[in-house]
């Protein structure tokens, strides 16, 4: 089977369709990874004394490569699908597989239009830009696992709890779980509010779209 290195990340849960912008401080890791510009994110379990991997990630492609000085890159990237990671090896000590499964989404539920209207309603209470009617409908036009999937990627949340929405393969189990975290927020902090600009920790530099 193929082999993929992976991008270890401590702070950050990729989700397809996200694009980020990474600096890395590793002229081999960064190597590797753009000479054969597709990998595998996977996020570092916190764990004393025990380096682990979580099970789930993402499939992502280097767009560009920019070396900033000695062994500092900014490596931007796109990640496009959940890849299933059954076993992680290291080649000197860096991580990779060659047993892994790229998933696809299900098809979804008949209700799907009502599942995300319900998402965006109650998201809208929690990220403030969602209240401007252009931003609101073009986020509705697109389909279920996209719109959750970018919901979760930006919502303030220890990663941990990210990467189980990321381990979610269900789509329409996915939307139901978030728009459950919402209200649970909401109703802990009823006036809290985030923009479009504040969701990842530094020193990461970064940018979001979607297709």
């Amino acid at each position: 089977m193929e082999k993929l290195y992976i991008l270890p990340l401590t702070n950050i849960v990729l989700f397809p369709g996200n694009v980020v912008g990474l600096v890395l401080n590793d002229e081999k890791l960064a190597n590797n990874i753009t000479h054969n510009w597709r990998f595998i994110s996977l996020l570092v379990k916190d764990e004393k004394d025990k380096f682990s991997f979580y099970d789930y990630g993402c499939l992502c492609e280097v767009i560009s490569v920019q070396k900033l000085y000695a062994n500092t890159f900014i490596i931007q990237l796109k990640a496009f699908k959940r890849v299933k990671v059954f076993d992680v090896n290291f080649e000197d000590i860096y991580p990779y597989s060659s047993n892994f499964k790229i998933l696809e989404e299900q098809k979804l539920q008949e209700n799907e239009d009502e599942i995300k209207l319900n998402l965006l309603n109650v998201a809208k209470n929690y990220i403030g830009i969602l209240n401007i009617g252009s931003y609101y409908e073009n986020l509705y036009k697109k389909d279920l696992c996209t719109l959750t999937d970018l919901l979760a990627s930006i919502i303030r949340i220890k990663p941990s709890i990210k990467q189980e929405f990321l381990a979610q393969e269900n789509c329409f189990k996915r939307a139901t779980k978030l728009i459950q975290l919402i209200e649970d927020i909401l109703k802990r902090w009823p006036a809290k509010n985030i923009i479009l600009t504040n969701f990842i920790n530094k020193p990461l530099i970064f940018t979001f779209y979607f297709n």
